[in-house]
């Protein structure tokens, strides 16, 4: 193990901890007063327990950061990737120690072990500005699927493992020098092992879930067709009964009967409006306008279920949608989500109502989603994970449209609960 000055071990396990709870920050992006409590805890235990000091803190940070006890796969993965990133970082830093061996500069002293740690914390500095970089240059939470992913979560800890093992039988040994190139052979070996099973892993997950959406599509394609032939149906019925009512208008005309032609025209006015308020082809006017094959078959689904439980629904989509900057199985989940909340909110509503707006502008594209609602539930409340409106929690809530967006730096919610309606604005800037 390599010694350093007490002073100087500790001014640079505080600093390391800074370094990993501003990646932290960074992939989970928590709340900044549950962070701040969570640090000055790690760091208080990890001085006293110095061994443990990764599993407290992992534990730490998430009982504070999910108190509902449901299993939250980002929270989890984000907390490994920070913890394995630390690792990695501290365990390239200690390499440097060959250096101090070869100049003849001993860490016992002040002075040795201030170079030490500063050497130490620029590098983790380093490492961790990059890693930030990438992670948001490319997207790594929706492309290591760390939202469901447990096999990323299983792989990220066997690596940890791994290395921490490995790491402290060289501490132990003191083989820092004799094993330089193992140290750093050994870590580039476990990497690529890893990369290589999730890649395989996330490929074989991607088709299936490729293959669920199309069988998912091909289901409400024939909802959608099924839905057609009915109001077909029901289009001859009304032809049938609408021109037998013009004749009974024409003759009454010819009659001159001018109150009864009164009456006879208030008739045919109401079952005109019957039928067009009923028939579903009201609701699919604009759907040809949403070319994503995937963003369609949602909508086909969801406007044909609220057409089925009698709410009255108004979809619009003036404009041609076609791409999204965000990933399009994240926006569909977000999306159905969003809908079925809206679905289960009106079941049972006298007089319930749904509006579906798709609105697409040069620099952003707007989802939004209206309902009407009884419920007085704040925002606050509604966003906490765990809740729902469903009896024993069978519903969403608004947490899991939360966990999606945190992926996105593009991506916004807004919310607004006014007198009997319930406001979502889902907006994806371009």
């Amino acid at each position: 193990m390599i010694y350093l000055d007490p002073i100087a071990n500790i001014v640079g396990q505080i600093l390391s901890w800074i370094i990993f709870f501003y990646v932290f920050e960074k992939v989970y992006r928590p709340n900044l007063l549950s962070l701040t409590i969570i640090f000055i805890i790690t760091v208080l235990r990890s001085l006293f327990f110095t061994d443990f000091a990764y599993l407290i803190v992992v534990i730490t940070a998430y009982l504070i950061l999910n108190p509902h006890k449901k299993r939250n796969l980002l929270l989890i993965n984000s907390l490994l990737i920070s913890i394995l990133l630390r690792l990695l970082s501290e365990t390239l830093a200690k390499t440097t120690v060959v250096l101090f061996n070869i100049n003849h500069i001993s860490t016992h002293s002040l002075s040795g072990s201030c170079i030490f740690v500063a050497i130490t914390i620029l590098i983790e500095t380093s490492i961790a500005l990059a890693f930030v970089y990438l992670y948001k240059r490319f997207n790594l939470t929706s492309a290591w699927q760390l939202e469901n992913s447990s096999l990323f979560s299983i792989l990220i800890t066997y690596l940890f493992l791994v290395i921490f093992i490995f790491m402290r039988i060289i501490q132990h040994y003191q083989a820092y020098s004799d094993l330089l190139s193992g140290i750093l052979l050994f870590i580039l070996i476990q990497c690529t092992f890893i990369v290589i099973v999730f890649l395989k892993s996330s490929q074989i997950q991607k088709e299936s879930y490729t293959r669920e959406l199309g069988k998912e599509q091909l289901k409400n394609l024939k909802m959608y067709t099924d839905q057609l032939e009915h109001d077909q149906l029901k289009l001859r019925n009304f032809e049938h009964n609408y021109k037998n009512q013009i004749k009974d208008l024409r003759s009454i005309a010819v009659n001159g009967d001018f109150e009864k032609m009164k009456v006879s025209l208030v008739e045919l006015e109401d079952y005109s409006n019957s039928y067009f308020d009923n028939i579903s082809m009201q609701l699919f006017k604009d759907l040809n306008n949403v070319q994503n094959p995937y963003l369609k078959s949602l909508l086909i689904s969801k406007l044909t279920l609220i057409h089925q439980n009698k709410t009255t629904c108004h979809f619009e989509c003036r404009n041609i949608v076609n791409d999204v900057t965000i990933n399009i199985f994240d926006l569909v989940r977000l999306l159905g989500i969003s809908i079925d909340n809206a679905i289960e909110e009106t079941k049972g509503q006298k007089n319930s109502e749904i509006q579906l707006a798709i609105i697409q502008e040069s620099k952003q594209l707007s989802f939004l989603i209206i309902n009407t609602t009884h419920t007085k539930t704040k925002i606050n409340q509604m966003m906490q994970d765990g809740y729902s409106t469903k009896k024993n929690h069978a519903g969403f809530g608004l947490a899991n449209v939360q966990d999606i967006k945190k992926k996105y730096p593009n991506l916004f919610v807004q919310y607004r609960n006014d007198n009997s309606w319930f406001k979502l604005n889902i907006q994806i800037i371009k």
